[in-house]
């Protein structure tokens, strides 16, 4: 076993776990989608290129420094071609340790249909535990430009929604956590379509938005986004 494998053993086991989840949700297809986890300051363990997320293993998952550089792939394998933007959110956001970026259907498609509807306050979960999806304008997958894409937003939410391309959530708590968060969202949107379809969907008032600040204080949680770069709710979700 590479020191690296025995180092972050259970940190790997998560990994692999969360993709193969990730999976069974049918939140990817093919080989679409990918996954990292911060397993200390300098190292991040990230899900390979080209590999079904239901076949991911425990020696399948790769390890890069916070420079994108290669620190353990097995043979046969390399990180998703995606990692700078994985990297880059690392970086910018020092209290993130686990990232999912995948193509559930519900939210793909707000994606692509654009608009601010997932911006809005509707339900109280989604807003006090990963805040507004906010829009990631488009970029080519695997660019430097979509990794960039991220710089003006990464601050201000938890959830993402990647215009024409799929969604990202991430957590502080790890990468488990991240897909629980993805879960609640793509919920949340299949609400969200009832709602519309039903005719006059309605929002949470701002001010018991800002309510919603003495369940975040009782129950001890930060605020969505970068700690200390969100001041209230209000701030960062549309009436």
């Amino acid at each position: 076993m590479h020191p690296i494998q025995e180092k972050y053993k259970s940190q790997i086991e998560e990994l692999a776990a969360t993709a193969n989840r990730l999976a069974e949700l049918g939140f990817v297809t093919s080989q679409g989608g990918n996954l990292s986890l911060r397993a200390d300051d300098d190292v991040v363990l990230i899900t390979p290129t080209k590999v079904a997320k239901l076949a991911i293993r425990f020696e399948d998952i790769c390890a890069v420094d916070k420079s994108g550089n290669v620190l353990y792939a097995r043979e046969g394998r390399k990180p998703t071609g995606e990692w700078p933007f994985h990297v880059r959110i690392m970086n910018k956001r020092p209290d993130v340790k686990g990232i999912v970026h995948a193509h559930p259907p519900i939210l793909t498609g707000f994606a692509i249909a654009g608009g601010d509807w997932m911006q809005r306050p509707f339900l109280p979960e989604p807003v006090i535990e990963v805040g507004p999806m906010v829009m990631v304008p488009y970029a080519e997958p695997l660019s430097d430009q979509l990794a960039e894409n991220f710089d003006a937003v990464i601050e201000q939410s938890n959830g993402f929604l990647m215009e024409n391309h799929g969604a990202l959530m991430v957590s502080t708590e790890g990468v488990g956590r991240a897909l629980e968060f993805m879960e609640m969202m793509e919920a949340a949107g299949k609400s969200m379509l009832v709602a519309q379809m039903l005719g006059n969907p309605k929002t949470i008032p701002m001010q018991d938005v800002k309510n919603l600040e003495n369940v975040i204080r009782i129950r001890n949680m930060p605020m969505p986004g970068l700690p200390g770069a969100v001041g209230s709710l209000t701030d960062i979700f549309k009436e």
